[in-house]
């Protein structure tokens, strides 16, 4: 073998791990860049509808949404325009739950942000709406908590204060702090 053609063979041969080693570095940048961001969302969905129901079978809860963005690095799911309706042990709807932005984390807890806003959809309830700025609310237990300034409407009432504790599936909830409360007296009509 002349010294020309093994110059040239060896020339070659180091161009070809050269390549190799270039695309191989090339393929490992691509999947750092996947792998490494995180921001972006695993998927999401346009008018999006969740019905959940409770371990006997009955239903639960059902959630709409204008658009639902899914996090699975945290798993997170964000809601645009969400609406909750939860329903009784019978199947009947008990309360409407609106927001304009949620967030529903792995521990079934379901944070409300941007005006709060929660009706009762029972026509005899003392306790008619509840709006406030922010709120969570617990799926499992029905918990509603609120740490800022909420407002109570009901027959004849409306009551403001600094927090709130409450529960939808007792149909209760107290007000925390700096609380007012303003009564209409019906006057009754005499025949």
């Amino acid at each position: 073998m002349s010294k020309t053609r093994r110059w040239i063979t060896l020339l070659l041969a180091l161009i070809a791990i050269i390549l190799i080693g270039w695309g191989l570095t090339a393929t490992d940048d691509e999947k750092t860049a996947a792998t490494s961001n995180n921001q972006d969302p695993t998927y999401t969905s346009s008018n999006s509808s969740t019905v959940v129901y409770n371990p006997a079978g009955s239903l639960s809860y059902k959630l709409v949404s204008d658009q639902v963005t899914y996090f699975s690095s945290e798993a997170v799911s964000w809601f645009d325009n969400p609406i909750m309706t939860t329903y009784d042990a019978d199947k009947i709807p008990t309360w409407s739950v609106r927001s304009d932005k949620a967030k529903l984390t792995n521990d079934r807890m379901l944070y409300l942000y941007g005006h709060v806003e929660v009706n009762s959809l029972v026509k005899d309830a003392q306790l008619k709406r509840i709006t406030t700025d922010n709120a969570q609310v617990n799926l499992v237990t029905q918990d509603v908590t609120s740490d800022d300034q909420v407002t109570l409407y009901g027959q004849g009432f409306n009551s403001t204060g600094m927090k709130m504790r409450g529960n939808l599936r007792t149909k209760t909830a107290e007000l925390i702090e700096k609380v007012k409360t303003y009564y209409e007296i019906q006057n009754e009509q005499q025949p």
